[in-house]
């Protein structure tokens, strides 16, 4: 879910507010074997592995910081610090750069991951709650909840632009031939938003608005860019749309609560 920032959102657990560090754990997919169970930060939020599969990062909502596992010998090699609330967060493809979004600030932090060190803080618009960068690596966007906007940012010149979305936009994803930046507007559990906002990166303008369930949090793209998939929060279904008609042509029952979601 979207961390309690500012009231633009909250979690239900009240172990939260106990000073506890969190866990990574890292699973062989074939045999569902634990590989390693590694200790990082407080209230762990993200974990995003680099394209050169060298290492996972894991930011630490309530510690302020990222972890930097190694994934040969599974131990924090690095612990980074970032602006405050670090949470939604995408790698460059070239495995040069993270992009976190800070949610208790107005900040993503630019982490060089050739020297493991926090580069830069870029100013992007109130509450980021993740971020999404092209194959390019020379477009950034990062959901605004407290703009209910799309920050797009221009990482030759850091000139930001905003794209106005639906209410309490969550997670982004920016389809394979980065066209779109799909938006998941969550609203908040007591006044949830049901929609999801496709943003046209080239006009950097709102090209289709599409009615899924209450509390769209996370989407992804099919490879292919023909579906879309939305996780509904408060309607424990993913909604399917097709990414050309846009609409939705599927609705799945899952579990309670469904969150994040990733395609293979």
């Amino acid at each position: 879910m979207v961390p309690n920032m500012g009231g633009h959102g909250k979690h239900d657990d009240s172990s939260m507010d106990m000073k506890m560090n969190g866990y990574a754990l890292f699973y062989d997919i074939k045999s569902n074997k634990l590989i390693q169970k590694v200790e990082v930060g407080e209230h762990p939020a993200h974990i995003v592995f680099t394209e050169n599969n060298k290492y996972a990062l894991v930011t630490n909502n309530e510690s302020n910081n990222v972890s930097v596992i190694d994934l040969t010998s599974y131990k924090v090699i690095s612990t980074i610090q970032t602006g405050k609330g670090p949470h939604g967060f995408r790698i460059s493809h070239d495995s040069k750069f993270a992009y976190i979004a800070n949610m208790g600030e107005d900040t993503v932090s630019v982490i060089d991951l050739d020297n493991l060190k926090e580069m830069k803080k870029m100013t992007v618009g109130k509450a980021p709650v993740t971020t999404g960068i092209t194959s390019d690596n020379k477009t950034l966007v990062t959901t605004l909840n407290g703009e209910n906007s799309l920050a797009i940012v221009d990482l030759t010149s850091d000139k930001v632009e905003k794209v106005k979305v639906g209410a309490g936009p969550a997670q982004v994803y920016i389809q394979p031939d980065d066209k779109y930046a799909i938006v998941a507007n969550q609203g908040t559990s007591e006044n949830p938003s049901d929609t999801v906002t496709k943003v046209d990166l080239k006009t950097k303008k709102a090209a289709a608005t599409i009615k899924v369930g209450n509390g769209p949090h996370g989407v992804v793209t099919s490879k292919d860019h023909k579906f879309i998939y939305v996780t509904n929060m408060y309607d424990n279904t993913v909604s399917v749309i097709d990414n050309e008609k846009n609409e939705v042509v599927d609705t799945i029952d899952v579990g309670e609560v469904p969150n994040g979601i990733s395609i293979q």
